[in-house]
């Protein structure tokens, strides 16, 4: 019995790490990609968290832009693993034409408490994506993280089943896989807008900290070589790769900065207060760290300068 289970369990391993997508479960972002199979004529698609999901208007972009049809490939509480392998989903499936990909900049790698809940967080530790998770914890010194990396990956290969995430979606119609092109404002979302004395409070505070960090940071060298990598895979699809800093800025904002001139990517930075001064309004915000409906609106618009700029040097 001990050996029949030893041979299944390499044989899981074997199995995840040549078919790495197979057990990645968010019905929403499914949902989404599904959409995009049967909808060729769509050439930018933009891939990251709720700051993708909730706050880059795509129709908006394409009325300011000449032979844009752009995509919101956001899903909530998604970071880089999941990101990755949505990457990498889109550039192993030949039904997705895209010819631009804008990703998300970000390095939230850890395994925490909230995203344990999740049956996608397991999904997301295939062969490839553990190996990078465990390069990064490394060089940050934090040897918790990468055994809990290596957990996931077992719990992955044994296909471990927790909470599902909104399993409703595949079953009911959403306006925003189809209508909206994937953007969906936190205006219409179940989850409430912050009072306005607190998220003064919140706004205040991150700015505080934003301007109070002189820290000097250096790049993390596992994830300036995945990024690049990414590009790479990208080039011989002939697709261009762009990464992007929304805002508002987090409290760790000055440490994402960094890796404008670390990787071989156009890198879009959206988070600098003195710049950017309306996603630092209460009426542009709707929590502590996403826009409202408005400031969406807002941060779309400045970002068209910059793809002009960047998708011209294909």
């Amino acid at each position: 019995m001990t050996l029949f289970i030893a041979i299944m369990f390499i044989i899981g391993l074997i199995k995840l790490a040549l078919s790495p997508n197979s057990n990645y479960s968010y019905p929403f972002l499914n949902a989404k990609l599904d959409y995009l199979k049967k909808h060729p004529e769509y050439n930018l698609y933009f891939i990251g968290s709720s700051k993708i999901n909730d706050q880059i208007d795509c129709k908006l972009i394409d009325d300011n832009m000449k032979g844009i049809k752009s995509y919101n490939l956001g899903a909530n509480a998604g970071f880089n693993l999941e990101n990755f392998q949505t990457l990498e989903y889109v550039l192993e499936n030949p039904s997705f034409k895209p010819k631009y990909i804008v990703l998300e900049l970000q390095d939230k790698i850890n395994i925490t408490r909230q995203n344990l809940k999740t049956e996608r967080s397991f999904g997301a530790f295939n062969y490839e994506n553990t190996l990078f998770a465990s390069k990064f914890q490394k060089e940050n010194g934090n040897y918790k993280q990468m055994a809990l990396s290596w957990a996931s990956f077992i719990l992955n290969v044994f296909h471990f089943s927790k909470h599902y995430d909104e399993r409703i979606i595949q079953d009911a119609h959403n306006r925003f896989v189809d209508e909206t092109q994937g953007f969906s404002a936190l205006d219409y979302s179940i989850i409430p807008r912050y009072e306005e004395t607190e998220l003064k409070n919140i706004i205040k505070d991150r700015l505080e900290r934003y301007h109070a960090d002189d820290r000097k940071h250096t790049p993390n060298k596992a994830l300036v070589e995945k990024i690049n990598e990414l590009a790479e895979k990208c080039r011989k699809k002939n697709i261009k790769l762009i990464m992007l800093i929304p805002g508002p800025a987090e409290p760790d904002a000055k440490k994402l900065q960094v890796y404008q001139n670390a990787v071989r990517v156009p890198v879009i930075s959206l988070v600098n207060p003195d710049e950017y001064p309306e996603f630092y309004l209460y009426e542009n915000r709707w929590d502590n760290g996403h826009l409202n409906e408005r400031g969406s609106k807002i941060l779309s618009k400045k970002m068209v300068p910059f793809l002009e700029k960047f998708l011209e040097k294909k």
